[in-house]
């Protein structure tokens, strides 16, 4: 026994590799092989989970319409010296490019505003303490601060979106090595990863509108430590003393905030968001997602049979609707925040640029030797 502990294994690394997908709703997706070539996945053939192709760009959309298949995100994802990286780039409703999605906006916003606000402190310091370090990047003014909120409550709403996906897509081809593909309903401990996620995704979604809500507020003169939040910027906004604000323009015209039907001269807020803001507060705030019965089983439903076409299900049950599937209804959603932050970014009026690092711009490198060790 003692000889076997004393054993020494070591850990396999994953090899160097990359793979470029376009994510589906329904656990469906597509791999990039080569130029305009995609092989999509799962395909049901002679009783396997398959993978098929190549095909155009055109015939994946045409394929993906027909089976009423939604885009969510394109992926970037491999391994480097055995660590795996993942790069989630949003499909932006009417956007042609997604290369920048709204995380990356966000981000870039608050980054060219810290740019120059520690240019001196870095000038004037060759080699800054660590804590002097750490100071001089979080000293930073509100909308700076809230610009970074947004964009890392964004990046957290594309991860658990991400892992959404890849949970659908495991369900959908296990149902299909298994077999069942006739409705057979079923469930595992993998379900508890799946709750997590979707209450995750309503989390991050309900900070992204608070952490706007707040920018705002600073936007037009007000407390955004007190009006922290889009309910209570909403509640302080009047009709007849409306700040000309472009984001906030946005908001109202895009029907998220409007004329409060019982309280003349005050707002509400409104359509999607109040769609939204509906179901966050039922699951985020009176039961967990699986907490209903039948929203703890999933099943294969056939969209083209005879090709092979089938996508996961799971179904949802809000607002007395329990036929939705709870993938759909988080795209919906997913497409239409990606979309209004993209739009709030551009309408902000700040830099959302990408910054081109140069030479001057590191602040802090350090080389070690292959075989040093730390300390």
């Amino acid at each position: 026994m003692e000889k076997e502990l004393n054993q020494i294994i070591e850990l396999p690394r994953q090899t160097d590799g990359t793979g470029f997908y376009l994510h589906f709703t329904g656990g469906f997706r597509a791999a990039n092989v080569a130029e305009n070539a995609w092989r999509i996945e799962p395909v049901f053939v002679n009783g396997k989970a398959c993978a098929t192709g190549p095909l155009t760009m055109t015939q994946l959309q045409t394929l993906s319409k027909q089976n009423r298949f939604r885009a969510i995100a394109f992926q970037r994802m491999g391994w480097m010296d055995g660590v795996y990286n993942s790069a989630w780039a949003p499909i932006v409703p009417g956007k042609a490019n997604h290369s920048e999605g709204p995380a990356e906006l966000w981000s870039q916003i608050a980054g060219n505003i810290a740019r120059p606000r520690t240019k001196e402190f870095f000038d004037s310091v060759e080699h800054p303490a660590e804590d002097k370090l750490a100071k001089a990047m979080d000293d930073q003014d509100p909308v700076e601060a809230l610009a970074r909120y947004i964009s890392l409550s964004l990046r957290s709403m594309d991860i658990s979106v991400e892992q959404i996906a890849e949970h659908y897509h495991e369900q959908l081809v296990n149902h299909m090595a298994a077999g069942n593909i006739d409705g057979e309903r079923s469930a595992s401990t993998l379900s508890q990863t799946l709750y997590a996620h979707v209450h995750s995704f309503f989390l991050h979604l309900g900070a992204t509108h608070d952490y706007l809500g707040a920018l705002i507020a600073h936007r037009i003169g007000l407390d955004h430590i007190k009006i922290d939040s889009l309910a209570r910027l909403v509640g302080k906004l009047q009709q007849e003393n409306l700040p000309n604000d472009a984001v906030l323009d946005l908001l109202i015209t895009s029907g998220d905030i409007a004329a409060h039907p019982e309280r003349p001269g005050k707002f509400a807020v409104a359509g999607w968001m109040q769609e939204v803001t509906s179901i966050l507060n039922e699951l985020v705030h009176k039961r967990p997602y699986g907490s209903k019965s039948n929203e703890s089983w999933g099943w294969v439903v056939p969209t083209q049979k005879e090709a092979g076409l089938y996508r996961y299900f799971r179904p949802l049950d809000v607002n007395g609707n329990a036929k939705q599937d709870l993938f759909d209804v988080l795209h919906h959603h997913y497409a239409r925040c990606t979309d209004l932050l993209h739009k709030a970014a551009k309408a902000s009026g700040n830099d959302t640029a990408m910054m081109h690092i140069t030479d001057e711009d590191v602040i802090s490198l350090e080389i070690r030797e292959p075989d040093k060790p730390e300390g």
